[in-house]
């Protein structure tokens, strides 16, 4: 999360204004001006001058850009060389993981293990939204797919293996009304619009009319690409969110928990896989992952 906060505050330095970086990166500029807010408050110094003509480098920010702009050329030559060095003759493992999991818990431990254990195996390693991922793991375009998954999400025929269960709850920012609430009622929920990842408008394992996420009550529902977006939105106080806080990471502090009324929900960090997957060793691959991060099937 905070690498694509860097890359938001280098293209506002380079395009002059937040709305014209906002549109260069596909997002809203509400969402941009946020994630360069929690940069500045995460580097502890102002960053921009802002004003009406657009936004100027303070000197703390001209210093950042400079570092900065030094960090993504390394980044890129090393991507580049490693990915010199893969391009060799072992079979190639396509691993897909969603942009905003986890990296110390997670990510890191997976990837440290896979390259330790089973280094017979090139990783392809693809950075993705959450539907962006399902789509590539159900067209067989990955192998293995580290992502977040709710209970109802229907994923054919693959399998999931969970490395924790969290229970999904209301999300609003300290600036919303209900901050100060510990309850709330489904008809009081109607009265505010709901923001939700596009994964989330999917396929069920269930028809569409008794799933829970897609019935959530609310004034209407906003759809966002990836979650950096949702969460600088759900910062606004305009709106709120269902997911579990853990899913939230450095955010916490800032975001109220209510309990969901009327019913409990769960979400999970997953391990997806092909259980017939062609590759040599692969099923040898799950099981030591299995056993290694002690993983439930779901």
């Amino acid at each position: 999360m905070l690498h694509q906060r860097i890359v938001y505050f280098l293209e506002a330095a380079d395009a002059g204004s937040f709305s014209g970086a906002a549109r260069n990166m596909y997002i809203s500029a509400q969402a941009l001006t946020k994630q360069i807010d929690l940069l500045e408050e995460e580097l502890g110094g102002h960053l921009f001058v802002r004003s009406r003509q657009g936004v100027v480098l303070t000197p703390l920010g001209s210093y950042a850009r400079e570092r900065f702009q030094k960090v993504e050329a390394e980044l890129e030559d090393a991507v580049g060389a490693i990915r010199s060095r893969a391009a060799d003759s072992r079979p190639r493992l396509r691993l897909g993981i969603f942009s905003a999991m986890h990296q110390e818990s997670i990510v890191t431990p997976v990837l440290s293990f896979l390259m330790a254990v089973h280094p017979q195996y090139r990783l392809e390693i693809n950075l993705l939204d959450l539907h962006e991922g399902k789509h590539q793991m159900l067209e067989h375009k990955l192998d293995l797919l580290l992502t977040n998954a709710h209970e109802e999400d229907a994923w054919e025929d693959c399998r999931c293996l969970a490395f924790g269960r969290y229970e999904a709850g209301i999300m609003v920012s300290l600036r919303h009304p209900w901050a100060i609430r510990d309850t709330v009622t489904p008809e009081e929920m109607k009265q505010y619009p709901c923001l939700k990842m596009n994964k989330n408008i999917g396929a069920y394992r269930m028809p569409v009319e008794d799933s829970f996420y897609a019935n959530i009550p609310c004034r209407e529902t906003i759809q966002v690409n990836n979650f950096d977006t949702l969460c600088a939105l759900l910062h606004q106080g305009e709106a709120f969110g269902v997911f579990p806080r853990a899913f939230l990471g450095m955010e916490q502090a800032k975001i109220k928990t209510i309990p969901y009324p009327g019913r409990t929900f769960y979400f999970y960090t997953a391990l997806v896989y092909w259980p017939g997957n062609a590759l040599q060793g692969y099923g040898t691959l799950i099981e030591d992952l299995r056993e290694e991060f002690e993983l439930q099937q779901l």
